[in-house]
């Protein structure tokens, strides 16, 4: 047995081969190397340390990479809406997901009552939209979040109604949110007004904004309407009802955008469950999260005054994370058409 000597002591240590195990060979127990056993163990336990290795490049990878944006679209919006924006953002060299909430995008019912334009049938037909619930978008856009969370940081947009989505998103998952971005997006804080639909009705949301045309409107209003829902011919031939929508979400555009805007980025009906629901955001969850505010100056549906209400609402919840915020001179549907803009304040906050 090979031995050390060091200060005056015997280290001895022995060179010890493989064990072996016993196995029968007939009546005889025979002895057999382990060769086979250890060296099996050394790969495993190789290819255990690659695995580790392999997880801790991803977490690295992870860690490093760029933001992906994730966005959500508002009251009767989709996917398709966002476009212009993932456009922008891809040539800044930025991920985007646009997100269909449950029943939008290519999800949507459209009913016959509404494509041959029998719109007293249609506003008094069921829809399976009146069902669904501001839980079963947040559950759909936790779903995703959690997804792209796989690669990397995300940055969650919300608009208009969207904003109630990605507000209790905020709320349920602050560790998979690395920002929260309201792009003229409701966003209630308070016991006073915890809704959108109680925010719409506060004075700050009528400050400077035309009054509706009540006799020509592209919304079909809410008695008419079917429980749960809310609904709008957007292919109204009246002029004066197109002009009252152009006013109060794209003051900016001519109408031609105005028509292109709601063909290809809206559909003709909602439930109508989000907008009454509870939606405040809560201070211990929410609050941890880094939350930016892009107020749009010429909005007549969330108005900079109802907008600046609920910045300074929020911030009192959680004032040392107030809000970030940016502006941009575009209406509240038409923002669209300022996709360069916007792409350059979002990739400002990635």
């Amino acid at each position: 047995m090979p031995a050390l000597a060091f200060s005056g002591m015997v280290i001895a240590f022995a060179i010890i081969a493989p064990p072996a195990e016993i196995e029968m060979s007939g009546d005889v127990l025979v002895e057999q190397p382990r060769e086979a056993t250890y060296r099996s163990a050394q790969s495993e336990s190789c290819a255990e340390r690659n695995s580790m290795t392999e997880l801790a490049h991803r977490d690295a990878e992870k860690s490093t990479a760029a933001p992906t944006f994730v966005f959500v679209h508002g009251l009767t919006g989709n996917s398709f809406y966002w476009a212009p924006v993932v456009r922008e953002l891809a040539l800044l060299g930025h991920r985007s997901l646009p997100v269909d909430l449950p029943g939008h995008g290519l999800d949507a019912s459209i009913p016959l009552t509404y494509q041959a334009q029998d719109i007293a049938a249609f506003a008094a037909s069921s829809s399976p939209m009146a069902a669904i619930t501001v839980q079963d978008n947040v559950a759909h856009v936790i779903d995703v979040v959690q997804k792209v969370r796989r690669h990397g940081p995300v940055i969650l947009v919300g608009h208009s109604l969207g904003g109630i989505t990605i507000g209790l998103v905020g709320n349920a998952i602050p560790e998979a949110v690395d920002r929260l971005v309201y792009l003229s997006a409701f966003c209630p804080s308070t016991a006073d007004a915890p809704s959108a639909t109680a925010l719409s009705q506060t004075p700050e949301a009528l400050k400077n904004v035309p009054i509706p045309n009540a006799d020509h409107s592209l919304f079909l209003g809410m008695e008419p309407v079917s429980r749960g829902l809310i609904r709008f011919n957007l292919r109204s031939p009246d002029p004066d009802a197109l002009e009252d929508f152009r006013l109060t979400n794209m003051p900016e555009a001519p109408l031609t955008q105005t028509l292109t805007v709601i063909n290809y980025g809206m559909q003709p009906e909602d439930g109508a469950q989000t907008n009454f629901a509870d939606a405040r955001v809560d201070a211990d969850t929410w609050g941890r999260v880094p939350h930016s505010y892009i107020v749009l100056t010429k909005d007549n549906v969330i108005p900079p005054a109802l907008a600046t209400k609920m910045i300074d609402d929020a911030d009192r919840l959680t004032p040392d994370n107030p809000f970030d915020v940016h502006t941009l001179a575009a209406g509240h549907v038409g923002v669209i058409l300022q996709a360069r803009e916007l792409a350059a304040i979002l990739a400002g906050l990635a």
